[in-house]
């Protein structure tokens, strides 16, 4: 099938408000059935040191439970033929007039109980590799619904200076100074942001988990390596629970990563005067 192109509406769009959301019957890059089945099957990995990176939460009712993998694409042929390919490369390159490369690549799982994801910039985590404008495509692998805390995003504030308390997290008063709207999407349906938006996303009150895939691409102008550089870094400086070293300080990769996701605090000690929300 020929690669799906956008109209200027849908650009002019993007680049006002800094998202654009593309329904699952607008595009052609993967069925929402396999999307599912694929995930089932990372989501069952084992923990394996050196590969892919799974990262725990502790929920609602004080329980460790799975709360993202990252870089599974590299050992999983479905999902790296989907985000190595041409489809979405070429689909992003329409919003950022550059070709796009892979950067990173993550699920968030959300099951039931788990924690939403405070008001946040992306570009902060990735700036210490390259301070760059990262391009994400948000795949629902499952509805999001306000229920299961679908994603909230402040239209526009990517040409917005965003007052950050720390890291990429948004402070307060910006947070309560500006409009927030949901994004909720069905199960296939696709949105794209840039790392400047301002997001955040509530907790999973209902009784089914919500898994949603983050494919986040870079320019080839920028570097061609980018993705290695990244991942090498996030692997030293804030590793998987089981690949963590109980000697070892995690402090400063927990500031790098760890400012606005719900990751479980194993072998971190907490931050003198820090709100507590991911146990």
């Amino acid at each position: 099938m020929a690669p799906l192109r956008l109209s200027k509406a849908q650009v002019d769009s993007y680049n006002t408000n800094g998202f654009l959301v593309l329904r699952a019957d607008e595009h052609n890059l993967v069925d929402p059935e396999k999307l599912q089945a694929w995930t089932d099957e990372v989501r069952n990995w084992p923990k394996v040191k050196g590969k892919w990176m799974p990262y725990d939460e502790v929920n609602a009712d004080g329980q460790m439970q799975l709360m993202r993998t990252e870089k599974f694409s590299d050992y999983h042929e479905q999902f790296g033929d989907l985000l190595f390919g041409e489809g979405i490369a070429s689909l992003l390159e329409q919003v950022s007039d550059d070709k796009m490369l892979l950067f990173k690549d993550k699920i968030n799982y959300k099951a039931p109980k788990g924690n939403g994801f405070q008001p946040h910039l992306d570009a902060p985590a990735y700036d210490h590799i390259s301070k760059i404008e990262h391009v994400t495509a948000n795949f629902a692998i499952d509805a999001a619904t306000p229920e299961n805390g679908c994603l909230e995003v402040v239209p526009g504030s990517h040409r917005m200076d965003v007052e950050l308390a720390e890291g990429g997290r948004i402070s307060d008063a910006w947070t309560d100074a500006h409009d927030w709207i949901q994004v909720p999407l069905d199960s296939g349906d696709v949105l794209i942001f840039g790392s400047h938006l301002a997001h955040r996303s509530g907790p999973n009150n209902s009784s089914k988990p919500r898994a949603s895939l983050y494919a986040t691409f870079h320019g080839a102008s920028d570097g061609a390596d980018l993705r290695e550089k990244y991942y090498t870094h996030r692997r030293i400086a804030f590793p998987p629970d089981h690949e963590r070293e109980a000697d070892k300080s995690y402090e400063q990769g927990w500031a790098t990563y760890g400012f606005a996701a719900p990751f479980a605090r194993q072998g971190i000690a907490a931050a003198p005067g820090a709100t507590e929300v991911v146990a």
